[in-house]
């Protein structure tokens, strides 16, 4: 189980408390503001009604100056004024005409009293100085403190400048009171000229219940607004982390699992083998691996598509689950995948389980209304003691497999010991190879291709030998795939190539042909006419004495680029053959694809000629087939003289093998000699001689 780090846990708590802050402070902010504007709404309205008392008395209106003076009196002017109004009485001339009349004043005080129970009224001229104040007993200090309070000074000059009523309280965010308020009413005359003002405030008549319910509603609006707040960020939170889930989760599968078939990855795998290995060796119980690899998957993303590939795996992935449905299945790379089987189970049920992922195989699959054939090898290993590691297990599995794809495919293999001797053979010739090309080790003999019509030579194969130092001969059916394990095939293929290209341009007869093979990892780069171009100008051989010799199984491998390779080549004047014709598919699509100039039967077919009437039969076919086409034929591994007798009266027009000459050097200036043909270095029966000698 994953722990929380504690930065996170930190920032979790932080978040925790802010919300409920928020909601403590969304709750103290609205019944903040329903407390504010229920008292201004109330105040708004008394002093609407106080405003229209004074303006309907006129209390500000100028009287004549003999009248004032001394005959009637006025409420004297306080020592004071407005704060931030200037003292100095010196440079303000105080008019009678600015005191405010008795008369008035106690008409004003009358009508206000009649209709509030309790007020406080003030009454100032314009340059900040109270002419009167209510009730008489207000002291000089609360005047003073409703002078200077900022919020009135403020609402004084705002409403003397705009002439409209200002509305100021003591109102604070902070602080949990009853908001007070009081109001600026300017008194304006008919010259729209303000003549001083009202400082008026009352205690609002709201009762017990009015003020309840207004905080009822108040705290439902704050817990419906927090409600309705709370829910959209839970539901954007929950959408946040929903996706950052599905992210991490994802993040996690591809961690550990492959993509494509959602079968566990290599690192899983390893882990797991790892501890089944380590539980092993303490239960002493057993820990199988079972390698897979998908034959010819290469073929099947080539000839349909990447798209198709990715569905041949999927499909693979599950007959595999089907079989190993109590195991741990994964897929390693490409086209590998490896089983680990661990417990109380015997050699024969591993087998009979390898046996059952075999026997899948046995329907082919429809992708895109296209049949596929599925085709696996397998190799297996057993962990033999508590030594074994998961690298080791793993090793001898893909050595048992790589026995499994020589040998034909298809099928399985059990680790041997001695793989590691042939491994290690293995990658001993190839280091040998390499050293061999850098110092030419390797050499190049000539087999003759006679043609039975006329007995005359006409053509070599170029053969590739390799006669090691210290082993001596080594076979080409031993170095040759290891070069095309290796990539070393190629540079094994141009050596050949410009070696026979440059030998057959100096022989002494112009009419003999050089026949060299190519393997299908040549093509693979996509330089094959380009190097035999080169070899052709820097040898000075012309093309139509040089033949290249492929087989069917290059065809199958890419048939679309190779045709198009093939068909340049046939563009230069070279010859193409088609070598071991029947061994493969055997496919007439190719031979319709493209004209080849030669097919070569293979040997398998001629060793048993004349003794089995079915292989007689099928090389008459192929000789009937290359004259249907305009092709020539040519037959390899004839040993004997009946064997070219029967291929002679059925029509064959080349043959290849021991009875006309074995593979050697060639003397460039008699290269007929010791050969079995009518130019031979005499007659056909010296060479009789010289080969029963």
């Amino acid at each position: 189980m994953e722990t929380i780090p504690p930065h996170r846990k930190l920032l979790y708590a932080t978040i925790v408390f802010a919300v409920i802050g928020a909601i403590a402070t969304s709750f103290y902010a609205i019944d903040q503001a329903t407390l504010y504007y229920l008292f201004k709404g109330e105040a708004q309205k008394q002093f609407d009604t106080a405003r229209n008392i004074i303006v309907s008395h006129h209390p500000l209106e100028e009287e004549p100056a003999h009248e004032t003076t001394g005959t009637q009196k006025s409420s004297a002017p306080l020592s004071f004024g407005l704060r931030g109004s200037s003292s100095d009485p010196t440079p303000e001339i105080v008019s009678p005409s600015w005191k405010l009349p008795a008369a008035k004043a106690r008409a004003v005080k009358q009508a206000l009293v009649e209709e509030f129970e309790e007020f406080e009224l003030l009454v100032v001229n314009v340059p900040g100085r109270p002419l009167a104040v209510h009730p008489r007993d207000m002291t000089t200090d609360r005047v003073n403190e409703i002078l200077s309070d900022p919020s009135a000074y403020d609402a004084w000059h705002s409403a003397l400048k705009s002439g409209q009523l200002e509305i100021y309280s003591n109102f604070h965010w902070l602080e949990w009171q009853i908001p007070e308020f009081g109001v600026i009413i300017p008194y304006v005359n008919e010259e729209n000229k303000a003549r001083g003002g009202f400082i008026f405030s009352t205690k609002p008549a709201i009762n017990t219940v009015v003020f309840m319910d207004a905080i009822a509603f108040g705290s439902a609006f704050a817990f419906l607004l927090v409600l309705v707040v709370a829910i959209a960020s839970i539901m954007f939170a929950w959408k946040g982390l929903h996706d950052r889930w599905k992210t991490s989760k994802t993040i996690r599968f591809l961690a550990h699992n492959d993509p494509l078939t959602h079968l566990p990855n290599r690192a899983v795998f390893s882990d797991e083998l790892n501890k089944a290995l380590r539980k092993a060796s303490i239960t002493a119980s057993n820990v199988y691996v079972i390698a897979i690899d998908v034959d010819k998957f290469k073929e099947v993303n080539d000839n349909h598509g990447h798209a198709a590939g990715d569905t041949f795996l999927q499909i693979i992935s599950d007959r595999l689950r089907l079989v190993f449905s109590e195991h741990l299945v994964s897929r390693l790379s490409g086209d590998e995948f490896a089983v680990m089987i661990e417990g109380e189970y015997t050699s024969h049920d591993i087998t009979v389980l390898a046996q059952r992922a075999l026997a899948t195989t046995n329907s082919n699959c429809v992708i895109d209304s296209k049949e596929i054939q599925i085709s696996l090898s397998m190799g297996i290993a057993q962990a033999t003691d508590a030594a074994w590691r998961s690298s080791r297990l793993l090793h001898c599995a893909d050595l048992a497999l790589y026995r499994s794809k020589n040998g034909g495919r298809s099928t399985y293999t059990w680790y041997e010991s001695s793989m590691d001797e042939e491994l290690e053979r293995r990658r001993e010739l190839e280091a040998e190879m390499i050293r061999a090309l850098k110092l030419d080790g390797f050499s190049v003999v000539y087999q003759a291709q006679v043609g039975l019509a006329d007995n005359k030579l006409k053509a070599f194969e170029a053969l590739l030998r390799w006669v090691h130092p210290e082993k001596g001969r080594i076979s080409p059916e031993v170095f040759i795939p290891i070069a095309e394990d290796t990539g070393l095939i190629e540079a094994l293929g141009e050596y050949v190539l410009k070696k026979a290209c440059a030998d057959a341009a100096s022989w002494s007869d112009p009419t003999l042909k050089v026949a060299v093979n190519f393997s299908p990892a040549q093509f693979k780069t996509g330089q094959i006419e380009q190097k035999i171009s080169e070899a052709l100008q820097e040898s000075g051989l012309a093309p139509e004495r040089l033949e290249i010799e492929i087989t069917e199984s290059l065809l199958i491998a890419d048939t679309t680029s190779v045709v198009k390779s093939l068909k340049k080549i046939g563009d230069m004047g070279v010859s193409i053959a088609m070598d071991d014709f029947g061994t493969g598919y055997s496919s007439l699509s190719y031979l319709s694809r493209f004209p080849f100039n030669k097919i070569k039967i293979d040997r398998s077919f001629i060793m048993n000629i004349g003794k089995d009437a079915h292989t007689d039969a099928i090389v008459a076919a192929i000789i009937g087939l290359g004259r249907s086409l305009d092709v020539l034929i040519t037959a390899e591994g004839v040993e004997d003289e009946m064997q070219a007798q029967i291929l002679r009266a059925g029509g064959c027009d080349i043959v290849q093998g021991y009875y006309f000459g074995k593979p050697n050097n060639v003397d460039p200036a008699n290269p007929h000699a010791n050969i079995r043909c009518t130019l031979g270095l005499n007659d056909t029966k010296q060479i009789e001689a010289t080969q029963s000698a």
